[in-house]
């Protein structure tokens, strides 16, 4: 396997005596969708924001691209486009002299493709207005192009569909797997479940600073018990599944959580008077769920 895009390992920032993350380690793997994933304040931003050397760590390494990020600093931005959280730019500018500033300060022709305006739906006009006078999402659809116009090596993402109408986030996700597809790794920090779970393959859940799981989803998948509902057509005397535990029952409705071997469990229900039954696959709610929550919060 290539080396990793990014290393962190046993990173620690304190405000003071306000902690931001605690020891924390994972790597992004070269060309991947890397999903980081948490509510907000646990810690997403002050990740991204000592990836980028915006801050300094109180402790641990991180690596970009095999360097260290203190004194290689401005050699891996320019390798990277980024989107931050809530993202805003200078009001008296108007969105085309903003990128063409991007470009400036990136050493990068100004010209930007034009279907990277089309495909988000901005026209000449649009991009003329002063950005004071832009939308939200407008003004967030400005921020990706920003992040996108130099086809960097490494994306680095803090919830970048905020603003975007359901439309618009499809057209962004479609950007993503063609720029993964072009060999760009994408870090992704989110909020939102549902586009984690549509766009990447691995993620990591943080919580309150301290990392809780870094994983594929499939495998965390696989590692959570599933629910199983089934509906009789009459009653049956002393139900009982094998490796399945019975949560509630409802007259003919009876709900088990699954903790065991489904093929087993498939053969007793074969044998069961059966009206309905329901198998569903776990999605990232129940990981986020299972993961997130401690013992207290149950």
């Amino acid at each position: 396997m290539s080396n990793p895009v990014i290393h962190i390992e046993n990173l620690t920032k304190y405000y003071g005596e306000t902690l931001g993350v605690s020891d924390i380690s994972f790597e992004v793997n070269h060309g991947e969708i890397f999903g980081f994933l948490g509510p907000n304040g646990a810690g997403k931003t002050t990740t991204i924001r000592l990836l980028l050397d915006m801050l300094r760590p109180t402790n641990g390494k991180i690596r970009i691209f095999g360097k260290e990020v203190k004194p290689d600093s401005f050699e891996i931005r320019q390798k990277c486009g980024y989107l931050p959280g809530n993202f805003s730019a200078y009001g008296n500018l108007t969105g085309k002299e903003f990128l063409n500033l991007c470009a400036d300060l990136r050493k990068a022709p100004h010209h930007i493709e034009p279907r990277l305006f089309d495909r988000f739906e901005l026209s000449d006009i649009d991009i003329n207005r002063k950005i004071k006078h832009l939308s939200h999402g407008m003004l967030q659809k400005l921020g990706i192009i920003q992040a996108f116009f130099h086809h960097p090596e490494l994306l680095i993402l803090d919830e970048p569909t905020i603003g975007l109408d359901p439309l618009m986030q499809e057209e962004f996700y479609d950007l993503l797997n063609e720029y993964q597809d072009k060999g760009c790794t994408i870090f992704f920090s989110s909020h939102n479940l549902s586009e984690v779970e549509k766009v990447c393959h691995r993620l990591a859940i943080i919580r309150k600073g301290e990392l809780v799981k870094v994983e594929s989803i499939e495998t965390l998948k696989n590692q959570l018990n599933r629910k199983l509902i089934i509906l009789l057509k009459h009653p049956v005397e002393n139900l009982n599944l094998p490796d399945a535990q019975l949560l509630k029952q409802d007259g003919l409705s009876y709900e088990f959580i699954v903790k065991g071997d489904v093929a087993t469990l498939l053969k007793s229900l074969g044998k069961l008077p059966l009206a309905d039954i329901v198998f569903p696959e776990p999605n990232l709610e129940n990981i986020f769920i299972n993961f997130y929550k401690n013992q207290k919060d149950e």
